[in-house]
Order: structure tokens, then C-alpha cells, then sequence
């Protein structure tokens, strides 16, 4: 189950999905645009099989968040990807808040401003060694533009909302992290941090990757993914 992130489609595991193992049924599919990650979860769960092994990258980590707390009878593994299980911070809630009301002051021209603005500041998510790869850049593009400003008003009120659930990862849970080697959002040591205050789970970092990992990483991340499952 790959959960993808915010300002991104599904599409965003299609290299990821097409080097894992084929005898293991994938299932990435849309976050509905709803503005609470619980809501989201809820809606997850009515269609998703009995057990099954949980990836969250980046916004899709505070939904994975969601599942464990509802479901956790459900979750074989957790991989968390680029993200974190703790709230945002001020910092953030203030930007995410700066954004949505931006975005609402545009009117009839809001869905424009939206691509704009998030390709715009989507360059510096990638590694530098990939801002000018143009068919990674295109397939950036596509799912912004697919993704579009409803969704991004919905999922950033969600993260706005969502609690602190590092308690959850406490428990037994076959946990993996993986942190992009520079990323600028969620950076290996901030991963690492993390890693250490839950005392459990192994820290992967892949590289050379910032934020969008999937995009950047596909091979490592898929392999990766594949030998946490045999664990």
C-alpha cells in the first residue's frame, strides 16, 4: 500500500511500482480531498485488504499515521518515507496557513496560481543533480497539475489538523525509515532524531535524492521496499 504525498499523484510511484517484485499485489491509490488525515484513513480502510504492508511518503507518512492508529491489527510493516509521525511545527502550520488563504484570495484564477506557485518552489524538492532532468521535471509538472489546488487546499488543512502520533510507534512494528540524502524538508539527521526518540525501526538514507524521493530514487527505493517485506 503506497501512499503518495501532497502536491503529487500516484503516478509518482509508477517506477517504484514497475521494479517491485510482480507476485505481490500494489495498490497506490488517490487521497481523497478531504481536510482531516483520520477521514482520509477511514476512507482507505473500507476498501483495503485484511493485512498489508504500509508505505507513507511525506504527506501519505500522516495518513499511514492514521491507518496504524485506527488499524493496527492491519499493518504488517510501516515504512515511512520523507516524513514524520509528529505534528507540524509553528513554522510550518504558518506557512501551510499563508498558502491556503493565498491561494483562496485568487478566485477564478486560483488553479493557475497554484501550479504556478508550487512549480515554482517544487525545484528546490529535487536534488540538484536533478533540476534539470527534464523528464523527471515533466513528470513533476503532470501530477501538479493533475493533483490541482482542491486537493492541496484539502490535504494541507489536513496536516494543519493532525495530531502528534509518535506513542503509536512505540509499539511492536516491523518500522523502516528512509530519508532522502538532501532532502530539505525531512533531512537524515531530522529522520534520524525521530528514529532514535521511537527506539525502533532501521534508518535507510538514499541518494542522491532531496525531497521526492519516489521520483528521484525509484531503483533503491523499490529494492528497498522489497527486502523489508521478506523481513
Amino acid at each position: 500500500m503506497l501512499l503518495h504525498g501532497l502536491n503529487n499523484t500516484p503516478a509518482i510511484w509508477d517506477a517504484v511500482i514497475a521494479r517491485l517484485p510482480g507476485e505481490r499485489p500494489v495498490l497506490a491509490p488517490a487521497l481523497p480531498p478531504l481536510p482531516d488525515v483520520d477521514a482520509i484513513a477511514q476512507e482507505l480502510l473500507k476498501t483495503l485488504p485484511a493485512r498489508f504492508w504500509l508505505a507513507g511518503f511525506s504527506f501519505g507518512g500522516y495518513v499511514a499515521m492514521a491507518l496504524l492508529e485506527r488499524a493496527p491489527e492491519r499493518v504488517r510493516g510501516l515504512a515511512l518515507i520523507g516524513t514524520t509521525p509528529q505534528a507540524d511545527t509553528p513554522a510550518q502550520s504558518r506557512a501551510r496557513r499563508d498558502a491556503v488563504l493565498a491561494l483562496a484570495a485568487g478566485g477564478a484564477a486560483m488553479e493557475q496560481a497554484y501550479v504556478a506557485r508550487t512549480l515554482a518552489q517544487g525545484t528546490a524538492a529535487f536534488h540538484v543533480e536533478h533540476r534539470d532532468d527534464e523528464p523527471l521535471q515533466r513528470q513533476r509538472r503532470e501530477m501538479v497539475e493533475a493533483y490541482g489546488a482542491r486537493c492541496f487546499v484539502a490535504h494541507a488543512l489536513a496536516c494543519l489538523a493532525r495530531p502528534d502520533r509518535s506513542g503509536l510507534l512505540r509499539a511492536p512494528l516491523n518500522l523502516l525509515w528512509i530519508a532522502g540524502s538532501d532532502d530539505p524538508i525531512y533531512p537524515p539527521q531530522v529522520m534520524s532524531a525521530m528514529r532514535a526518540q521511537a527506539a525502533t525501526g532501521t534508518l535507510r538514507v538514499l541518494g542522491p535524492a532531496g525531497h521526492l524521493i519516489p521520483l528521484e530514487q525509484p531503483d533503491a527505493l523499490a529494492r528497498l521496499l522489497a527486502g523489508w517485506m521478506l523481513d
